[in-house]
């Protein structure tokens, strides 16, 4: 039932606190349509499940050695396993790569790329990819996204095999997600070399931006949040390969997160000496709203990646009644071989209402700063500032907001949209786009959250740079930046839920100008005065 017409579920909530939003939930069909650029490789054929499918996402472990023996995957820089090692090598629990969707004409109207198309430039001769996991459950339509190649970085580690639609290798890779991504972009920029890679955990992460950077890729969509990595600081595993991007000229768009009303941080507080944080209202419990009918994942983690085990701490969820319905206390012993600042709390909700987590503290330095993220309920009286996830945190990444397209620039930020600054201090996102947006793989206005802002953004960023073919892709996002549309003034500080603003293409005749009539292509190639250089030569032999 959508919990905005529930009066049942308002009458169980405090009366500051917004009602949940619905978020679309992925039905198992056991039949595909899926049809490749060739032509149909299989209908109405039944997947081939492998042993991994039924495994829990947080059974899955990251060692950091290539080639491990078992692996699931690897990667230059790790291996990904189905379980810990038993010979001491240190591991930890690996990251799984979330959805930032809640369940594309819209988003061509919302930012003024009609003229653009009419003009002529519609992505020509841009390298476009799309990370995601969702390509396993579909009827895909050719006509619907064109030409397109794809790359498994799951199966191979230089991501040269092609994505087999029939063989997903977990339950959580089952949906359109990443299909519907790559409609979005398809519509704004239908001439941009367009390529689906399949990304699910930090090791595929790792082999796309190698392929990414290999074979020259001028954009990167990924509408994924990585959990656990680092203390959502700009640091980490994830977030070490930004740079390695930005080197090879390739940049990262990726949504900022769907969590501002998921998301609290404070410092672990405990006057009372009994080894229980108090929440401000002065009671050990934060209240979290969870959705009935299964389990709900809640990550708690704290500042002491990389100096683990100074502080341990312990996390219980209990139901209104006193009923224990979760906890998590694992040892965080710097001695051990999987040592890391977190606790993951896997809470039992039969029936959809309010339950409350403590935060206990086992052992160690009592000063700690820790933060809350709810990934299946709502927090109330949560802090939106801080919410976005990782890589969206680094700044070499492009992150992006979302606004509701349907009266675009009239709207603030979706209320769900995470928001920052970082928890190291960094202004994002960068920029907020459109969502509410329509695809075949959704329906009509059906995609919403940053994972439709997102491709939205890169869309736009391939025109910019078909316009320009002398622009590389960090020059296309100032230029955006430049021409967002914001109330505020070019020295105010970054707006922490929209960035530099609404995404918007201008006037064609007016582009070379940003809003304040700085003149775009002066100060731009000082900036980076040789990141056209790789795809003027690359356009020029193309044309050979």
């Amino acid at each position: 039932m959508n919990t905005a017409t529930n009066p049942e579920k308002y009458s169980q909530r405090p009366p500051t606190a917004r009602p949940p939003a619905s978020r679309s939930t992925g039905l198992f069909r056991y039949l595909v349509f899926f049809f490749l650029p060739a032509g149909p490789l299989a209908a109405s054929t039944e997947l081939d499940l492998p042993d991994t499918w039924d495994m829990d996402p947080e059974d899955l472990v990251r060692v950091d050695v290539p080639d491990f023996p078992d692996a699931l995957t690897t990667s230059s820089r790790g291996s990904l396993l189905a379980a810990p090692p038993d010979d001491g090598t240190p591991w930890r629990v690996a990251s799984v790569a979330e959805l930032d969707e809640f369940q594309a004409w819209e988003a061509a109207d919302a930012m003024q790329v009609d003229a653009w198309h009419q003009a002529g430039y519609t992505g020509m001769g841009v390298k476009v990819a799309i990370f995601d996991m969702q390509y396993f459950d579909t009827g895909l339509n050719i006509e619907e996204l064109g030409d397109f190649e794809t790359h498994d970085c799951y199966v191979h580690p230089q991501c040269t095999v092609p994505i087999d639609p029939l063989r997903p290798a977990f339950s959580f890779e089952e949906g359109v997600h990443g299909l519907a991504c790559a409609e979005i972009i398809r519509d704004m920029a239908p001439d941009a070399e367009l390529h689906l890679v399949r990304v699910s955990t930090t090791t595929t992460l790792e082999n796309a931006i190698e392929w990414a950077v290999r074979e020259g890729i001028d954009l990167v969509s990924m509408s994924l949040s990585f959990f656990n990595e680092s203390f959502y600081d700009g640091t980490g595993p994830v977030n070490e390969l930004m740079p390695d991007m930005a080197a090879g000229d390739v940049l990262m768009v990726t949504s900022a997160g769907n969590y501002a009303e998921e998301h609290w941080v404070e410092d672990f507080k405990d006057l009372d000496l009994d080894g229980y944080h108090e929440f401000p209202w002065g009671t050990q419990y934060l209240p979290i709203y969870l959705g009935g009918g299964g389990r709900s994942s809640i990550y708690v983690n704290w500042d002491q990646y990389g100096f683990c085990g100074e502080t341990d701490l312990d996390v219980l969820v209990y139901r209104s009644d006193g009923v224990l319905a979760g906890r998590s206390e694992e040892r965080q012993d710097p001695e051990s071989n999987n040592c890391e600042p977190v606790e993951r709390v896997s809470a039992w909700a039969e029936d959809s209402g309010w339950y409350y987590l403590q935060v206990r503290r086992a052992a160690g330095d009592p000063v700690v700063r820790f933060s809350v993220m709810a990934k299946s309920g709502e927090i109330y009286q949560a802090m939106p500032n801080g919410s976005i996830t990782d890589p969206g945190t680094h700044a070499l990444a492009f992150t992006v907001g979302a606004v509701r397209a349907d009266g675009y620039l009239g709207n603030g930020a979706e209320y769900f949209s995470s928001q920052g600054p970082t928890h190291g201090g960094l202004a994002k996102p960068d920029i907020a786009g459109p969502d509410g947006l329509s695809t075949a793989s959704y329906g009509m206005t059906s995609f919403y959250g940053t994972s439709a802002s997102t491709p939205a953004v890169t869309g736009a960023l391939a025109l910019i740079m078909d316009r320009y073919p002398d622009m590389g892709p960090y020059d296309a996002a100032m230029a955006l930046q430049d021409w967002a549309v914001s109330d505020s003034a070019t020295w105010d500080a970054p707006d922490m839920a929209l960035g530099a603003g609404y995404a918007r293409l201008p006037a064609l005749e007016s582009s070379l100008h940003g809003c304040g009539g700085r003149p775009l292509m002066m100060w731009i190639p000082l900036l980076l005065p040789f990141a056209g250089i790789r795809r003027r030569i690359r356009r020029e032999l193309e044309q050979r």
